[in-house]
């Protein structure tokens, strides 16, 4: 295997790793391709030091009542015991249900609730529903952090392995142009761990978005629900 010529700078390498394929990959850079008309901006590089990967900001939290001008939901409980209303929040809470779709189950529940009931009832709705979507959107936010943890140690140990083989690369004599066995070994390791991790870092943004994705449908059924209410 031909190497193609390059510098090592390792504070550099987890940089390079986030905005451009890596100089140890040779022979792998793709075609330079012009594209006429309005770009899309490149997202922001991932903050590789911190354990929230997210650009948006982190809150730990939702507040009932950032959303919330109804009566106090403050030891509402015991809404998985209502019949229907588990199966209901439930449909409710899956993303995949369109959002028209959930406002119209709320409608349709309500429809079947007598009157003097209603506000009781959509009381306790919203308190599930707050309750479900929340934990939805803690799950996802621990996952986030967790998936970013596994990146953070992926990239230390690309660091480990562009440090071994620049160090194996010193030690060649002057001119050499031809890897090693263990050189060529190690940088086809290095190429495959280096895929692996770009690709992984590609699916943070959508990642990211989840919880604001959350709590959108949330702020959206609360309205449908306060909305349906008298008092």
């Amino acid at each position: 295997m031909t190497r193609t010529a390059h510098t090592f700078r390792i504070p550099l390498l987890l940089a390079a790793l986030l905005v451009a394929p890596s100089p140890l990959l040779a022979g792998a850079a793709a075609p330079h391709t012009e594209i006429q008309g309005e770009q899309e901006a490149a997202p922001p590089p991932i903050d590789m030091t911190s354990s929230w990967p997210c650009v948006q900001r982190k809150v730990e939290s939702l507040s009932v009542a950032a959303i919330w001008d109804g009566p106090s939901i403050e030891g509402v409980k015991g809404w998985f015991r209502e019949p229907g209303m588990s199966d209901l929040i439930e449909l409710l809470s899956t993303r995949r249900v369109p959002v028209e779709e959930a406002e119209q189950a709320i409608t349709t529940y309500v429809d079947g609730v007598p009157k003097e009931q209603r506000d009781e009832k959509l009381l306790l709705l919203f308190a599930g529903l707050f309750d479900k979507m929340a934990g939805q959107r803690r799950g996802v936010m621990s996952g986030i952090e967790k998936y970013q943890k596994s990146q953070q140690a992926r990239a230390k140990e690309l660091e480990r392995q562009s440090t071994v083989i620049a160090d194996l690369e010193s030690k060649q004599p002057p001119g050499t142009t031809e890897d090693t066995p263990e050189i060529a070994a190690l940088r086809e390791k290095f190429n495959w761990a280096q895929r692996i991790f770009q690709e992984r870092q590609s699916s943070i943004p959508l990642a990211c978005e989840l919880p604001v994705l959350i709590e959108e449908r949330l702020y959206a059924l609360t309205r449908t629900i306060r909305g349906l209410m008298t008092s």
